[in-house]
C-alpha cells in the first residue's frame, strides 16, 4: 500500500531569490569500512555489517558468527541490561542446544578479552593469566572490561558517541536544526554526513524476531533523511542536480509520496512544468489502478501549486518547508 508515514513538502511556488548558502560542516572521520576510524573513543558500527574499531584506527576482528550476533544483541540494548533469554533467542531462535548457557558465557568471556576497554579504564589493566610453552606469557585484562553482569543479565558499557547509530541520529538532529535556523547549506552537509554512517542494513546479522522492529524504524529514518537532504538541496536551488536522484528513488520506491512531490517541484522549477504535470497524471493513474486510492492531500497541494505557477520564472523560487499533513 502507499507509504503514508513519509511527509511531503508544503511548497508555495512563487518567483523569488534562491536561499543564500552558509559554510559547510567539516567532513566526518568515518567513511565506511574502507576508511579507518580514528577518534577519541572506540566505534561500534551497526549500520551495516558489524564492525568494531579501536581509537587508534585498528579494527577488532570478531569472526565467529555466534559471537557477532551476541555482541549485536548487547548493542541493540546498549548500556542496558540484556537477559540470557534474549541472547539465547538471538543466537538459536527456538532451537537452543543443551549447552546454550555455557556457550553464551564462553562467548561473553572471549568478548571481554577482545573488545577495547571502556572510556576511563586504566591504561594497563592486564595480569598474567597463563604461561605457555617456551615461557610464552598470555596477558588477560582484569575486571569486567566492556561487559558487566548480574544474575541472569549482562550489559555492554558503551558511550553514546561510540555507536554509529547514535552519531547518525545526532547528525540528523543537527541537520534539522539547521533547516529550522534557515541554513540549508549547513543542513546539506549534516544530512550527507548522517547518511555516510550507513554501510548496509542495520543489525542485519540478527534474526527478524530480535531486531526486526528496530531495523524497520532505522530504515524509515534513513529514508526520511534522504528526503530531508533533497528538500535542503531544493532550498539551495539545486533543481537540475537532484533530478537524477529523484528519478531513481521514485522508480525504486513508487509509493513514497514525498519523493513524488519533490520530483514535481524540481521539474517545475527547472522549467519543465509540462513534464511535472505529466508525471503527476501518471502517478495518479497508477495509484487508482493499483491501490484504488487518490494521491494524498499534501501531494495534491503540490500539484495545485504547479498548476498555478507562473510559467515564465523557472528556477528562481522559494525553497521547501516540511508539511505534516498527509
Amino acid at each position: 500500500m502507499v507509504d503514508e508515514r513519509a511527509t511531503v513538502p508544503d511548497l508555495a511556488i512563487r518567483c523569488g531569490p534562491r536561499v543564500p548558502g552558509m559554510s559547510v560542516v567539516e567532513p566526518s572521520s568515518w567513511g565506511g569500512s574502507a576508511t579507518r576510524w580514528r577518534g577519541p573513543g572506540a566505534l561500534f558500527a551497526v549500520l551495516g555489517p558489524l564492525e568494531v574499531w579501536r581509537p587508534s584506527g585498528d579494527q577488532v576482528r570478531i569472526d565467529q558468527r555466534k559471537k557477532r550476533a551476541l555482541l549485536l544483541t548487547l548493542l541493540l540494548h546498549a548500556d542496558r541490561w540484556t537477559s540470557i533469554e534474549e541472547m539465547r533467542l538471538a543466537l538459536w531462535q527456538d532451537s537452543p542446544p543443551r549447552s546454550a548457557l555455557g556457550n553464551i558465557k564462553t562467548y561473553l568471556s572471549e568478548l571481554r578479552h577482545t573488545l577495547p576497554p571502556p572510556p576511563g579504564a586504566p591504561a594497563d589493566r592486564r595480569h598474567v593469566a597463563a604461561v605457555g610453552p617456551g615461557s610464552g606469557v598470555l596477558f588477560r585484562p582484569v575486571g569486567p572490561g566492556r561487559i558487566e553482569s548480574r544474575p541472569g543479565h549482562y550489559r555492554l558499557i558503551v558511550q553514546p558517541d561510540e555507536i554509529d547509530l547514535v552519531r547518525f541520529e545526532q547528525d540528523v538532529e543537527r541537520g534539522r536544526a539547521a533547516v529550522r535556523d534557515g541554513s540549508p547549506r549547513r543542513a546539506v552537509g549534516l544530512f550527507e554526513r548522517a547518511l555516510g554512517w550507513w554501510r548496509g542494513d542495520a543489525f542485519d546479522e540478527l534474526p527478524a524476531e530480535v531486531a526486526g522492529t528496530e531495523s524497520l524504524r532505522l530504515e524509515e529514518s534513513r529514508w526520511a533523511v534522504h528526503e530531508d537532504l533533497i528538500d535542503a538541496r531544493l532550498a539551495l536551488g539545486e533543481f537540475d542536480e537532484v533530478l537524477p536522484v529523484l528519478r531513481a528513488f521514485t522508480l525504486e520506491f513508487p509509493t513514497r509520496e514525498r519523493l513524488w512531490a519533490q520530483l514535481l517541484v524540481a521539474l517545475e522549477r527547472s522549467g519543465r512544468r509540462a513534464e511535472a504535470l505529466s508525471e503527476y497524471r501518471t502517478l495518479h493513474r497508477r495509484l487508482v489502478a493499483d491501490f484504488g486510492i487518490e494521491p494524498g492531500v499534501a501531494l495534491r497541494r503540490v500539484h495545485q501549486h504547479v498548476l498555478e505557477a507562473e510559467p515564465d520564472c523557472p528556477g528562481a523560487r522559494s525553497g521547501p518547508a516540511d508539511a505534516h499533513s498527509r
